[in-house]
């Protein structure tokens, strides 16, 4: 819902934050957005990994949250 103010939501609103669009978290170059802060940014995964959840690989965000929900219903 563009509620996060990843890089990439922030490029297209046109604010001026220059042209690296790269995640902070991991800086590697890839650009930052939702997917990416929460299901493949190395920093993200060490995360999850200690609160043991593990994200699938394939899928859009909403249907990456609903498996989740229901291999672990806590």
């Amino acid at each position: 819902s563009d509620r996060l103010n990843t890089r990439n939501m922030l490029k297209r609103r046109h604010y001026n934050i220059g042209t690296n669009l790269d995640c902070l978290l991991c800086e590697l170059h890839i650009e930052e957005t939702v997917e990416h802060l929460f299901f493949h940014c190395t920093f993200s995964k060490e995360c999850w990994c200690l609160l043991n959840i593990s994200w699938a690989t394939q899928g859009d965000r909403f249907t990456l949250v609903e498996n989740l929900k229901t291999q672990q219903p806590r």
